[in-house]
């Protein structure tokens, strides 16, 4: 380091600053000192690298720059009304503070925010790295007119796959979440358990939450299968002739609604009927089910995001990566004993 400080004519703290990719250096220096440093030949140390990383962590952290929360949700409050978002921004930001990173939230449907426009606009906050959040409306792809954006800053997804830009991204194993429900099932003597999802939410994460609930291997293909209930909020009355016609003795869904439907029908719960929730938020007390644990979700984005900042990866990356997370069983009054 004090080899490629001498070349570059700048100090050790620079160069350090410049190899991590640093904002508070400015992009060109950043670039012009990496660049000297792999003319000579420059090779980090795995073991030293980690060891200042984890002396920076357990300091108190300094102001070091702003993350931005690109929401891409038509709904410009998507990401604090709807609850599971709401807990997965709430684990972003607590990560950026305990890393000393500021968090601004951007708008994608803002009028005339076109790419030029938030290209200039994170250009001018000095903001290099974004989490991109909220992409369950428009069907897992960005605007092709916002391309230009991401050559030169690192991006994270949290929640689920984009298909376009296909950016690395952070999300919950719903796969493993549904098998592991339905594993609970089974060892409370349940024989007839069903899905209600809604059709939007099982194609953006592509059918895992089916996909994990089937394999357990308990109940398709066998009597006993129920087939799933395409859920929309405003078919209870189709709900209640589902239920009727097919009779299962559990439900599995992501939606709250489906315990006052099945109350309003007269069907106790968990006496008559059992429910288990795929994603428990705050607020649902007494649900058996699945915690997906979102804060852990959005914290392990900007883990990711960091990461990436540090080793100067920008632009759309030629293979995506994902790091999912375990979900928690809770243990409610919806399921017997």
């Amino acid at each position: 380091m004090a080899d490629i400080a001498r070349a570059a004519g700048v100090g050790k703290a620079t160069v350090s600053l410049a190899l991590r990719n640093d904002p508070r250096l400015r992009r060109e220096t950043c670039k012009r000192i990496r660049s000297v440093a792999d003319r000579l030949g420059y090779k980090s140390n795995a073991v030293v690298a980690n060891l200042m990383a984890q002396l920076r962590v357990a300091r108190n952290p300094k102001y070091q720059a702003t993350i931005a929360i690109l929401n891409a949700s038509e709904n410009r409050d998507f990401l604090h009304k709807n609850p599971t978002y709401s807990a997965l921004t709430h684990g972003i930001l607590e990560r950026c503070g305990g890393l000393g990173y500021g968090g601004n939230e951007i708008w994608l449907h803002e009028p005339g925010l076109d790419g030029e426009r938030l290209q200039r606009l994170l250009a001018a906050r000095n903001i290099r790295g974004v989490v991109l959040a909220g992409m369950v409306d428009t069907m897992m792809k960005l605007p092709a007119k916002l391309d230009r954006v991401w050559k030169d800053v690192s991006c994270v997804a949290v929640g689920i796959r984009p298909d376009h830009p296909p950016f690395h991204f952070a999300c919950n194993d719903q796969f493993s979440t549904a098998l592991h429900t339905a594993r609970q099932l089974s060892r409370l003597g349940y024989k007839r358990p069903a899905l209600a999802i809604d059709p939007l939410i099982e194609k953006v994460i592509d059918r895992r939450f089916s996909a994990g609930f089937q394999t357990e291997g308990l109940f398709a293909g066998r009597e006993n299968f129920v087939p799933p209930f395409d859920f929309d909020p405003r078919a209870k009355r189709r709900f209640g002739v589902w239920l009727r016609q097919y009779g299962p003795d559990a439900i599995v869904t992501t939606h709250a609604e489906v315990r006052q439907w099945v109350a309003e029908l007269g069907i106790r719960c968990p006496r008559d009927i059992g429910l288990a929730h795929l994603d428990i938020n705050k607020g649902m007390d007494g649900w058996s089910g699945m915690d997906q644990c979102n804060e852990l979700v959005g914290a392990y984005a900007i883990d990711m995001l960091v990461g990436m900042l540090h080793r100067a990866e920008t632009g759309i990356p030629e293979t995506s990566k994902c790091i999912m997370t375990e979900s928690r069983w809770v243990p409610g009054k919806t399921l017997r004993k």
